[in-house]
Order: structure tokens, then sequence, then C-alpha cells
């Protein structure tokens, strides 16, 4: 059993080092995690970009083995050591109203929107003990307030990974947007968050998904293609309105998810316009103030406006479900492998620094490789 647990540590502004940490005893209830594989999420590039104040171990798309069991934790939660888990992001109390409903990322232990002092993997400071918040490391320590889903035996760990995002996609779109039988979707980006939502759409039975990208998303839509979705359009060659009212007969389509975040008012305007005439719902990522935002739009053509803000507990077992049946290509989503010491490149690759020439969509670190 190793005295010590390395993890690449965030100490500035695009800025991380290889430190050491004891390791901790598990708590009672709860468990130290054996890091065998974390996703790098776009939140990941954003936050690797601040300075951070007080040093944090970053990652909350984590994947693990149960290395040591508290005995209580072992009774309650009906897991034993070896068992391979998935962790949401949120440390949080299970008590609140919001807990018990199974929507962990309103709790306000854990809320970052709302709570200047929240716990959360991947954000909380080494300078609280044990100091292993984060995923970028060897070892995870898994108290009582963590939220984990059993992967099963026919996912692997590095699939497994996948699990916020396709989390991200079923609350989007689905939970969200109401996707599903006889309806259409439109997906405004075609990363992964937005192939996410096209997995989530067409598993759900979503008649017809439709995707769009800049030119040099070219590979990315080819992705989301075989991934399900049954038109994508370069938004820089069509006219995404005359495309969208072309192949949904003039009548627009029931959702628009839009997970570009940051790319201006047009794209809200592009997901209004698109959207039936009467009664379609928009889901949006609320990362930006518009001055003059369309409310009046909204209004006139009953629109639902909806956020894209994290993920239910159900909206990631049902990401799990997904790739336990195999019926998507879902290993085209994962591109690219690094190792511990490689986390700074990992984050940068999912900015968008090409590896080796080849442009990454979803990356992991394995701490052991």
């Amino acid at each position: 059993m190793a005295e010590t647990v390395a993890a690449m540590t965030q100490t500035g502004a695009n800025a991380m080092e290889m430190r050491e940490y004891a390791m901790p005893e598990p708590p009672v209830d709860g468990a130290i995690l054996r890091m065998e594989a974390v996703g790098i999420c776009g939140s990941d590039v954003s936050a690797f970009a601040k300075d951070p104040k007080k040093p944090r171990i970053l990652g909350h798309e984590n994947v693990g083995r149960i290395d040591r069991l508290g005995a209580a934790a072992g009774h309650i939660w009906g897991l034993k050591e070896g068992d391979l888990v998935a962790l949401e992001e949120y440390l949080v109390c299970h008590q609140c109203e919001w807990c018990h409903k199974g929507e962990y990322r309103h709790c306000w232990r854990t809320d970052t929107h709302n709570n200047p002092d929240p716990l959360r993997y991947g954000s909380t400071t080494t300078a609280i003990a044990p100091g292993l918040w984060g995923g970028y490391s060897q070892y995870l320590y898994m108290p009582f307030e963590a939220v984990w889903h059993r992967v099963p035996e026919n996912v692997s760990a590095i699939d497994a990974c996948l699990h916020i995002a396709l989390g991200n996609g079923v609350q989007w779109a689905v939970y969200e947007g109401g996707a599903g039988p006889g309806k259409s979707v439109f997906i405004q980006g075609p990363g992964q968050m937005g192939a996410a939502c096209v997995v989530a759409a067409k598993a759900a039975g979503a008649d017809l998904v439709i995707v769009t990208g800049l030119t040099s998303d070219a590979d990315r839509l080819e992705i989301c293609r075989q991934l399900g979705a049954d038109v994508v359009i370069d938004v820089q060659k069509e006219d995404v309105r005359d495309r969208v009212r072309e192949v949904t007969g003039g009548k627009g389509v029931d959702v628009a998810v839009d997970t570009t975040a940051r790319a201006g008012i047009e794209p809200t305007m592009i997901a209004i316009d698109v959207l039936r005439m009467r009664g379609g719902t928009m889901v949006v990522q609320g990362n930006q103030d518009f001055a003059e935002f369309p409310m009046v739009k909204l209004s006139d053509h009953y629109i639902t406006l909806k956020q894209a803000r994290g993920h239910s507990y159900h909206a990631v077992e049902r990401g799990i479900e997904i790739m336990a049946q195999e019926r998507f290509p879902l290993h085209l989503m994962h591109t690219h492998d690094f190792t511990l010491a490689d986390a700074a490149t990992a984050v940068n690759a999912t900015r968008g620094e090409l590896v080796d020439g080849q442009r990454a969509l979803h990356v992991a670190i394995l701490p052991w490789s």
C-alpha cells in the first residue's frame, strides 16, 4: 500500500505540478478510490485558465475501484473493495429537498453558482483535509457525501468516464428538452456535449436529430453522424434556417439544444428561428448575458426556455445504461488518453490544441499508465 499519493496539482493559471499527499485512512462511512480514469470536461479548460488562489486538484469525471472501504460505508452502500464506480462531481448533504430528489447539483453544499465556499470534486482546495478532491490523482477521497454509480461489468473504466457527458446529454436533450418518439431535435455544436445529446436523443427514440458545426468541425460532425445524427449542417457553407425548414417540411423542430456556451447571441437567435411555430423548447447554457435578449419572440412563439446546467442522478444512471446496452459506437467520442504527468497536455487538447496533428473530442487521464 502506497504511503503517499501523487497528484497533478493546479498552482496557478495554466500551471500544474506533481505533488505528493499523505495517503488518508478511509472514513468509517466512506472509502478511498484507486483512480482508473478521469475524463477531461470543457469546464476543466476554463478552470485551468484561472488562478485558483489556493492549490487544487482538477478532475471531476472520475472512475475508479474501491481500494479501502469503511465498515459503515460497506454496509450502507452495498459496495465491496474492488468494485468499479463512477462519481459525480457533487459532494452533498444528502438531507435537503434537492438531495432527496436526486437533484444533487442544486444542493447548497456543492452549488458553485450560489455557495461561495462549495465542496466539489475538481474545485475544492487541497488545504481542506485530506486534500484529495480531484481526479488528476492516483487516489481519491470518497466520503459519505460523494455521489456514486456502479459501473456495469461490460463497461470499461475508460468508457465509463463518459458518464458525465452522457448524463448531461440525457438531462439536456431528454429530461429538459423532451426529446423522444416523434420529436425532432436541433443540436448546436458537435463537441463532446453535442455528441452526447445526439446519443441521448436517439436512445430516447427521437425521429430526427440535426447537428450544426463549423467547417473546422467536419471530423466531429462525421462522428455525430455515426452516432445517429440524421442531418449535419456546416453553418459556414449552408443557411441553417433554410436547411432546417427543408428537412422538417417547413414545420421547424420541437427541441433546440445549444451546447456552444460562449459563441454569442447568434446561436440563440438561430435556435429560436428554427423551432416550430408554437410550443417548442429551447435548452441553453447561461454563460453569457445579452443586452437585447429576444424575449418577445419567446412569448410570441410560446417557447419554453430551460437551462443546461449539470445533471440529475437519474440522468447519469440513464447515461450508464446507454453505455451498457452497446447500441452506439461510443468509442468514437473518446479520442485520446494521457498519463498523469501529461495532465496539462490533456487539458490543452480539450481546449483545441492538436495532438499528433489531430483534434481531440473527449480525452482521459490514466493515472497508472
